[in-house]
């Protein structure tokens, strides 16, 4: 191909691209809607501003669950990497998130730079855990997280459950629990457990190996004695050594989970 058409054609392509990205969101929206409805898709958006590449939405409701003050930027430029990417915040109900997202043509799907928070009653809600009655708030904070299929590759970040509880067959207060995960320069995905400060005392190590093999163990105390509540609910997960902590110690495949790592 000659060089002045390899030219011709990146600058059609980059008037495509300007041209799509500034079509105003409603018209957009207007346009599909129709289509949505005749594949059951279970979203309904109102109040849209702005355009494809940059915009908002008062409300936007999807599978019954609301959430409002949606607000989007797509990254065009990142098109010529391969790769769609769009930085997106919302809130809803005892949730926000923020965060840049992005698919590359390969298909990997790419969280950075995310800041999310939601009420463990609403998390459950989501991921349709009806039997299980945890309190307390989620918070999560990912550097990086890169998704391929069912795949973890690669993930930076901290999830911390403050306030933690367990309501059910009873109340049990743990304080605030923490996950801080990285990712070895060997792709095995690492996560350090600790506690706040609180009424549950924790310690413990999870590494995920390329493989999909995974080892958890750690101990775990009631910092009120192993004659509390919570205490003696400890003993049922692990047997208590002299100095009053219950060990924990697991291992098998997180295929088991639904997921993989590296193949």
């Amino acid at each position: 191909m000659k060089s002045w058409m390899k030219y011709v054609l990146l600058g059609v392509a980059s008037y495509l691209i300007f041209v799509i990205v500034q079509f105003p969101a409603n018209k957009a929206y207007y346009l599909v809607e129709d289509t949505l409805d005749d594949k059951n898709v279970p979203i309904e958006v109102f109040g849209l501003k702005g355009s494809l590449w940059q915009g908002s939405a008062s409300t936007l409701i999807y599978d019954g669950k609301r959430y409002d003050a949606v607000v989007w930027e797509f990254h065009p430029l990142e098109l010529l990497t391969a790769k769609a990417s769009v930085s997106v915040r919302f809130k809803g109900k005892n949730t926000t998130v923020k965060g840049k997202f992005a698919k590359s043509i390969f298909g990997s799907l790419i969280a950075e730079n995310v800041q999310a928070n939601i009420g463990a009653t609403e998390l459950l809600s989501l991921l349709k855990i009806p039997a299980v009655k945890l309190g307390g708030d989620f918070a999560l904070n990912l550097s990086r997280f890169e998704l391929t299929d069912k795949t973890v590759n690669y993930i930076q970040g901290r999830l911390l459950w403050s306030d933690a509880e367990s309501k059910f067959p009873q109340k049990l207060t743990m304080g605030d629990v923490f996950s801080d995960f990285s990712t070895s320069e060997d792709g095995v995905i690492l996560a350090k457990l600790g506690d706040g400060g609180g009424p549950l005392e924790l310690n413990g190590d999870l590494s995920v190996n390329p493989d999909g093999k995974y080892d958890l163990k750690g101990l775990l105390a009631a910092r009120a004695g192993r004659q509390s509540v919570l205490g003696r609910s400890l003993g049922f997960i692990g047997k208590y050594d002299a100095k009053g902590k219950a060990s924990f110690n697991k291992s098998g495949n997180i295929s088991e989970f639904g997921f993989l790592v590296n193949k």
